[in-house]
């Protein structure tokens, strides 16, 4: 009898915790990009920002940020202070990076080391789909899949789902427009992914991969080139996407 209920406290230590708590309290501030629950046992995400070309906490910290917390179901941090992501990687569920400048070793072994552990699952979005660094080639052979080296111009494209049974894209229209930048996306040749929408160029007549899933061992990646701007952002097609990646990667 003994054994078995510590067998019992055993399993709900591995299975009924989080790794670690948050390193330091968050208060509720939307204008940071922190939503955090009443829940204390809610999934815990970070949405990693900061770089060039884009409004990171405009879009993804505040816009991304809300849909990402579900009403208050989910903790969502969003950061760009590269120390801070440090201490955010081992204690979350989920990662969201949109981010294109630099990380430090720390957070890239961090990433890594839970990824490969089975302890976080990853958003990647549209900068950070990106070949954005050359000292860190392992992060788009093994975690984007591949990656982009320039987009067309800023305008309309067409989008078309292409898994339509996949739980990612259900909700979502056949075909969609949206005025965004069209990453030329190529996969790298060793990567294994599934490729759930296809983006088409309306002058250029060229197409690339839009969403993606990048078939790891031990965790659930989804990567997505869209979001540019509010264009993108407040599109409803976007939005559903986006909830419905969440609920995909939440998943067991």
């Amino acid at each position: 009898m003994k054994r078995t209920v510590m067998l019992l406290a055993v399993v709900g230590i591995t299975f009924g915790c989080k790794t670690q708590e948050l390193a330091k309290e968050y208060k509720k501030d939307t204008s940071a990009g922190h939503f955090v629950s009443d829940n204390k046992k809610a999934t815990q995400i970070a949405i990693t920002g900061g770089g060039g070309s884009h409004e990171f906490l405009k879009f993804f910290g505040i816009t991304d940020g809300e849909i990402l917390s579900e009403k208050g179901e989910n903790t969502v941090i969003y950061s760009e202070d590269v120390e801070e992501i440090g201490t955010l990687v081992p204690a979350v569920d989920i990662l969201m990076l949109t981010n294109n400048q630099p990380l430090n070793a720390t957070v890239k072994e961090a990433i890594f080391s839970q990824v490969n552990n089975g302890k976080l699952n990853l958003l990647i979005y549209h900068p950070s789909t990106w070949y954005n660094w050359e000292d860190w080639p392992e992060y788009n052979k093994q975690l984007v899949g591949g990656g982009s080296r320039s987009h067309e111009d800023l305008q309309e494209f067409e989008v078309t789902v292409v898994k339509p049974d996949h739980p990612i894209m259900k909700g979502v229209p056949k075909t969609f427009r949206i005025v965004d930048e069209l990453y030329r996306w190529e996969k790298d040749p060793a990567a294994e992914i599934e490729v759930l929408a296809m983006s088409k160029g309306l002058e250029s007549g060229e197409e690339y991969p839009t969403v993606w899933i990048v078939k790891h061992p031990k965790a659930k990646i989804v990567g997505n080139t869209l979001g540019h701007d509010e264009r993108a952002h407040d599109l409803e097609a976007y939005r559903t996407i986006l909830r419905n990646s969440l609920d995909w990667v939440k998943k067991e």
